[in-house]
């Protein structure tokens, strides 16, 4: 038996379609298989972003599963949004994702940690001449300025034992000057 749509009924069904169809987070932008807990199981990473809004601000979003992380941003039309796994320490079995999102004041990248079903920012960094990631040598420390909105001085910092936490360290010298202990971010 064939079944007949009329014009009026192909444009009520393709609305009550579009009603029913979950919504659009964003566009992704890119995704990276990677084994980020050490766990030899490879993590699907998902990088998007929103459309900008009115004020031109975009919502950047990392999701490993149900794990997500996001930010928002003012970006460069045209801009550098990317993800990559980074090793902060190679003593360690996890590696950790560098987020970098490029606005008018330069580009900043986010240090992320993951543990299964939850994504941690480690630092919110502000990107070194051509926004590039700061230096890693994979001693597990990481020297950068912290990203407040506006460039502030560079600092130590060192993955703290849990992986999911930095600890800013004064500079050589200056805490058994000082008797200053290192203080957590």
């Amino acid at each position: 038996m064939a079944v007949s749509i009329g014009p009026g009924t192909a444009v009520v069904l393709l609305c009550a379609l579009l009603l029913l169809a979950p919504p659009v987070a964003g566009k992704e932008l890119q995704r990276l298989y990677v084994d980020l807990d050490g766990d030899s199981k490879v993590e699907a990473i998902t990088l998007a972003s929103s459309e900008p809004d009115a004020s031109g601000r975009s919502q950047i979003s990392v999701r490993i599963g149900s794990a997500l992380f996001s930010a928002e941003h003012q970006l460069v039309p045209g801009g550098r949004i990317e993800i990559r796994a980074i090793i902060i320490d190679r003593q360690r079995s996890q590696r950790q994702l560098a987020l970098t999102v490029q606005q008018a004041e330069g580009c900043v990248h986010h240090l992320l940690a993951y543990t299964p079903r939850r994504l941690v920012r480690l630092l919110p960094i502000q990107g070194e001449t051509g926004c590039a990631l700061p230096a890693l040598a994979g001693d597990g420390v990481v020297e950068a300025s912290v990203w407040d909105g506006q460039v502030s001085p560079k600092q130590r910092y060192r993955l703290d034992a849990d992986g999911l936490s930095m600890v800013r360290e004064e500079r050589s010298g200056q805490m058994a000057d000082q008797g200053l202990a290192a203080q957590p971010l």
